[in-house]
C-alpha cells in the first residue's frame, strides 16, 4: 500500500439507474488524468456509520480506566480514522494511476429504500467530503417516467413514484451542497438535456474544474455502451 496522495482531487457521480450514467462515466474517463470507477454497492456508507459511531463515542466519553464501560474512548481519534480510511479506499477501491489527477466513482443507489429519507442521503454526501476533502459532486437525473420504462425497473410497480422522489432528492442535494460547500462543488445535469448534446456536459465538467478534452467527451457521448446484467465487460485498469 502507498500513502494517500495530497495532489489528488476527488469526484463522485450521484445518480440512479437508467439515467445514462455509464455513458457519463465514460465521458469523464475520457478526460486527461481523470479516473472514475464504477458502482460499489454503496460500500462507503458502511464507513460513514463506522466513523459516526466512533465520533459520537469520542465526543461523549473519555474513559481510560480498564474498569470503565467505555474503556479506551479517551484515546479515540476520529480524524485519524478518516485519514486511514481514505488511504484504504484509495488503495483498494479507487486505485489511482501515477498520472491520475482526479479520482472518483459513480453510484446509483440513492432511491428511497437505500436511504431512510432525504436527510440521511445528504448526511452521507457530506461524509464523502470528510473522507475525500474538496470532493466534487456531479448529480445526474432523468425524467422519472422514461427511466421507469427501462429494463432496470420491470418488477417494481411503484418505479415511477420511487424515481420521482429520487429525482427530487438529488435536485435538492445539488442545491444544498452548493449552499453548504460553495460554488463549483456540485453540478446538476439532466440526461434529457445532455443526451446527444455533449456541449452540455462539457460546460458542466468545466464548472467543476475538470480537465478539458471536448473531442473526447463528444466521442464518448456518441458511443452506446454494453452494460448491465447482460452486457459485455472487457479490459482492466
Amino acid at each position: 500500500m502507498t500513502a494517500a496522495r495530497s495532489d489528488l482531487r476527488y469526484l463522485t457521480v450521484v445518480t440512479y439507474g437508467r439515467t445514462g450514467s455509464t455513458v457519463l462515466q465514460a465521458a469523464l474517463n475520457a478526460l486527461p488524468g481523470v479516473v472514475v470507477r464504477g458502482e460499489n454497492y454503496s460500500a462507503l456508507r458502511g464507513l460513514n456509520a463506522y466513523v459516526q459511531a466512533l465520533a459520537e463515542t469520542a465526543d461523549r466519553h473519555h474513559a481510560g480506566k480498564p474498569g470503565h464501560p467505555w474503556y479506551g474512548s479517551a484515546r479515540l481519534d476520529p480524524a485519524a480514522v478518516v485519514a486511514d480510511l481514505r488511504e484504504h479506499v484509495l488503495n483498494t477501491v479507487l486505485r489511482p494511476r501515477a498520472d491520475t489527477t482526479w479520482i472518483g466513482f459513480k453510484e446509483v443507489r440513492y432511491e428511497p429504500g437505500h436511504f431512510a429519507g432525504y436527510d440521511d442521503l445528504l448526511n452521507y454526501l457530506l461524509f464523502l467530503d470528510k473522507l475525500f476533502p474538496g470532493i466534487a459532486y456531479l448529480v445526474n437525473v432523468r425524467n422519472p417516467q422514461d427511466a421507469a420504462r427501462s429494463g432496470w425497473w420491470p418488477d417494481n410497480a411503484n418505479a415511477q413514484d420511487v424515481l420521482t422522489t429520487t429525482r427530487a432528492w438529488l435536485s435538492d442535494a445539488a442545491s444544498d451542497l452548493t449552499r453548504m460547500l460553495g460554488s463549483g462543488r456540485a453540478v446538476l445535469v439532466d440526461y434529457d438535456e445532455w443526451d446527444g448534446h455533449p456541449e452540455v456536459l462539457i460546460e458542466s465538467f468545466a464548472e467543476l474544474g475538470l480537465p478539458r478534452d471536448d473531442a473526447a467527451v463528444t466521442a464518448a457521448v456518441g458511443t452506446r455502451l454494453g452494460h448491465g446484467p447482460h452486457g459485455s465487460v472487457s479490459g482492466t485498469a
